[in-house]
């Protein structure tokens, strides 16, 4: 890979993708193949793996079990030339020059782009929240509850922040794998246009 490592110990990569299941798999295949250094970080609580069994993915007409799923698209990102890395991403903040993302396995990357891709467990963002917009609060049980808004991002997965898309969650996206997978080359595809 082109990756470099800075004197203060960081890797350097072109584009850090959050979360390794179809929609950022999808992004990263395109970022890859087009040629800029990728990793995908793969390690939280994905809506995907909680469920046995996928069905209704195109190519898989019997359906298939979670764990194959994964390994084949993880296979076809690293194919395409992503480095894909089974590790937590804590946070990510603003760098001179873009992005720093510090992980639980004490990694600290630099990159120029970050495409979130996790449906669940966004707080990672949170340090770029600077004008509150990024995270709503709603009431559920009687506590108060603050999650990623889902509007933040455009639909083509473009926020405020320059440099930083959201491939999941998105609002008008559908939960199903496929939709996800789709809406994560669209992301990509405008991260590389």
């Amino acid at each position: 890979m082109g990756e470099t490592t800075p004197a203060n110990g960081a890797t350097d990569h072109e584009v850090v993708v959050v979360g390794g299941g179809p929609a950022g798999c999808s992004a990263g295949v395109f970022t890859a193949r087009y040629g800029l250094d990728t990793v995908v970080f793969d390690r939280g609580r994905s809506s995907l793996r909680r469920c046995a069994h996928l069905e209704n993915y195109l190519g898989f007409p019997a359906g298939i079990d979670i764990e194959t799923f994964y390994g084949l698209a993880h296979a076809h990102a690293e194919e395409a030339g992503c480095e894909v890395v089974p590790d937590l991403v804590e946070s990510v903040e603003r760098a001179d020059d873009g992005f720093a993302v510090e992980t639980q396995e004490d990694r600290s990357t630099r990159t120029d782009r970050v495409i979130a891709a996790t449906r669940y467990g966004s707080e990672y963002l949170a340090p770029l929240d600077e004008d509150g917009e990024m995270f709503a609060t709603h009431s559920h049980g009687g506590e108060e509850h603050e999650h990623f808004d889902r509007e933040y991002a455009d639909s083509d997965g473009r926020t405020p922040i320059e440099g930083l898309y959201v491939a999941s969650p998105v609002e008008e996206v559908s939960h199903q794998a496929i939709t996800a997978a789709g809406h994560g080359a669209l992301v990509g595809r405008h991260v590389v246009g």
